[in-house]
């Protein structure tokens, strides 16, 4: 309900009472009965949210307070806050006055009658401590003037009469048809995406023969669903077929969310390498695509894409700041990246751009091809590993608190593994990713043809 009462209107001035046209937020009426400037006083665009901002704070009842006495002949009285729990609903008390008030008179008593008690209850209060009957007086019958207050605060107070809730009003028959539909259209979009599919066709209209695989795929989807073909297309009402163009975005976008969430989810705190390609698109726009290689939690290597960014150039700071914004947006730390690749990324092989984000162990670091890079990386922790391996083996074999098995066993795995040439098996590993490096930027030339790639794929194949 705040949203009712968070707008800012033209009131008359609260503490003079006088006509001023002031900025007043409903929120911070006064609370003290005493304290509060007739119902009538304040503009009519604003009076239902006044008096609806008083009935959700409810009366003033301050239980907790040292009421003052007052001198009735020989004796002194003060007000009985037990009389809150007799009243509660309407009895007010006001701590600056040391009255008592009527929530309902307040809001909706417009005469000035004597019944009940006139104004005692809404103006000057009422003080009469000495006799509680006056209070039952001022309620009165069915049709007094209380009653009559109080039932037009519930019916303000019933938002199910509530003109706009009237108008907002819907069947639960017409819910249950747009939740069917909505799902029907969510249920073409992801067969299309699953299957990389394009949405639209040229023609559209109903007497298309083709008008796109979405529509196509719904009319197949509703003739065999009765449910679905009583409430989509022909039989949906006209500005709510949930089948237009900004639909269908709107449908493919919350997908893209979802499905990069649970890829972001599955990463969780890996390590993982970055793949990044570039190209243009029909519009002539330059387009990098990002994947993200990582190993699950069940040991699986996988390459999921996570989008696409359009970027202003190809160098290397705007390479660089478009895969920043990736990394910011869905929270991946640089510090968790341990390995990149380029495909034909001649522009990432620049000079390091040192204070411009990122430090050599992270992207744009000059490491020869950034295309191998990350492969001898990985052969470089790899060897890092079996060096600390043996450095375990090595003192197990020395120790001898361990048993003649274990240290027997050491022994023989710490052989065989000085046997393996670590430091020979890297460099043969780079001459290796060196030959096909090759090739491949030979293959990329856009002057190249078919018979001379297929010869240098032979010789290739022969210094191999």
């Amino acid at each position: 309900m705040n949203r009712y009462f968070q707008r800012k209107r033209n009131v008359d001035n609260i503490d003079e009472g006088v006509s001023n046209d002031v900025e007043f937020d409903v929120t911070k009426l006064p609370t003290d009965p005493g304290l509060r400037i007739s119902i009538l006083d304040y503009n009519a665009n604003i009076r239902d949210e006044v008096r609806r901002a008083y009935m959700l704070k409810g009366p003033c009842q301050p239980g907790d307070h040292d009421f003052p006495k007052r001198q009735f002949g020989v004796t002194s009285r003060r007000f009985n806050p037990s009389w809150f729990k007799e009243f509660s609903s309407w009895l007010e008390y006001s701590i600056e006055k040391d009255a008592a008030y009527c929530l309902y008179c307040y809001l909706f008593r417009t005469s000035s009658g004597k019944q009940g008690g006139g104004e005692s209850f809404v103006g000057e209060g009422f003080t009469y401590w000495k006799d509680k009957k006056r209070l039952h007086t001022h309620v009165g019958l069915h049709d007094s003037a209380h009653n009559q207050a109080r039932i037009k605060c519930e019916v303000l107070m019933n938002q199910e009469q509530h003109i706009q809730s009237v108008f907002y009003k819907q069947s639960e028959q017409a819910k249950s048809a747009y939740v069917t539909r909505l799902n029907a259209s969510i249920d073409c979009v992801r067969v299309l995406l699953r299957q990389g599919l394009s949405f639209r066709g040229h023609d559209e209209s109903e007497d298309s023969l083709n008008p796109g695989n979405f529509l196509v795929q719904l009319q197949f989807l509703a003739a065999h669903n009765e449910a679905i073909n009583a409430v989509t297309l022909g039989n949906a009402p006209h500005n709510c077929k949930l089948t237009s163009p900004d639909v269908q975005k709107d449908i493919v976008n919350a997908c893209a969310i979802e499905t990069i969430n649970v890829i972001i989810k599955d990463v969780g705190d890996s390590l993982f390498s970055i793949l990044v390609d570039e190209s243009r698109d029909v519009s002539m726009k330059e387009q990098m695509s990002i994947v993200l290689r990582y190993v699950d939690n069940s040991g699986h290597v996988n390459e999921r894409f996570i989008g696409i960014e359009h970027v202003t150039s190809t160098t290397a700071l705007s390479l660089k700041t478009a895969i920043d914004k990736v990394f910011s947006r869905y929270n991946l730390s640089m510090s968790r990246l341990r390995g990149q690749g380029y495909d034909g990324a001649s522009n990432m092989q620049g000079e390091i751009l040192s204070g411009r984000g990122l430090n050599q162990e992270t992207i744009l670091q000059r490491s020869g091809d950034t295309r191998w890079s990350s492969h001898y990386n990985s052969l470089v922790s790899l060897l890092a590993m079996f060096s600390s391996i043996l450095d375990v083996l090595a003192t197990i074999v020395e120790d001898e608190s361990f048993s003649c098995d274990q240290r027997s066993d050491a022994t023989n795995l710490l052989e065989l593994t000085q046997k393996f040439d670590f430091a020979f098996n890297l460099q043969l590993m780079r001459n290796v990713l060196g030959m096909s490096n090759e090739l491949s930027k030979a293959l990329q030339r856009k002057d190249q043809d078919i018979v001379n790639a297929m010869q240098l794929v032979r010789l290739c194949k022969q210094r191999l």
